[in-house]
């Protein structure tokens, strides 16, 4: 009988916080320039100038690093999603800037669709339902809500919360994390900020256009 795998949940952090942030930002830069979640532990440490026997220390294995890394990200998505659901505003700001809020984070991360769906599917069950409950969840909430209200306030037709949340992740994430792949066609515009802006916009047009309220919805309620 073989021994259990041992889980590869981030461990909390140790000593020397500096060459911990260094090893978080050279894996965020190596997998943002391949537009991938692949890189190896190796190859971060060098990128850090760090060795890779102190990258395990500080995170215990390659995907304990790749997890402390995703719940950064993550963890500073949950709070704007927090403050964009108090803010004073109608269902229609309220959804552009969530729109504009899930765009900008992919063109800065474009590996963390792929980094997601490697955690989510893996063998470290953990490590999962940490994605799960943290952003996962959180995400899908926040958006249903938004819908809700606008479609009980009469901004928008009535639509399945959960077909646009697909609708809009899918329109958000595949530009950026298959930007290494259309490269050849489009060279780097997808990689600058100016056409991640741009294309948040038309993102938030192109979405809140087809949920504006007809008046034919609204006389059939």
């Amino acid at each position: 009988m073989t021994a259990p795998r041992a889980r590869a949940t981030a461990p909390a952090p140790r000593g020397d916080t500096a060459s911990r942030e260094l090893l978080l930002k050279a894996a965020d830069a190596l997998m943002t320039e391949s537009g991938s979640a692949d890189a190896s532990l190796h190859a971060i440490a060098r990128r850090a100038g760090v060795t890779a026997p102190l990258a395990t220390y500080h995170f215990g294995s390659k995907q304990g690093l790749l997890l402390a890394l995703v719940e950064r990200v993550t963890g500073r998505s949950r709070g704007q999603m927090a403050a964009l659901l108090a803010l004073d505003v109608d269902a229609r700001t309220r959804l552009r800037l969530h729109i504009t809020g899930i765009v900008r984070t992919y063109a800065r991360h474009p590996w963390l669709l792929a980094l997601l769906n490697q955690l989510l599917r893996g063998p470290d069950e953990a490590a999962a339902a940490r994605v799960k409950a943290e952003f996962v969840a959180p995400l899908i909430d926040t958006q249903r809500r938004i819908i809700e209200d606008g479609i009980a306030t009469g901004q928008f037709r009535a639509v399945d919360p959960e077909q646009l949340y697909f609708i809009i992740i899918g329109a958000c994430q595949y530009l950026f994390s298959a930007r290494a792949t259309i490269g050849a066609a489009m060279g780097d515009r997808p990689a600058q900020p100016a056409f991640a802006r741009s294309f948040a916009g038309t993102v938030a047009d192109i979405v809140m256009g087809g949920l504006n309220a007809s008046d034919r919805d609204l006389e059939r309620e």
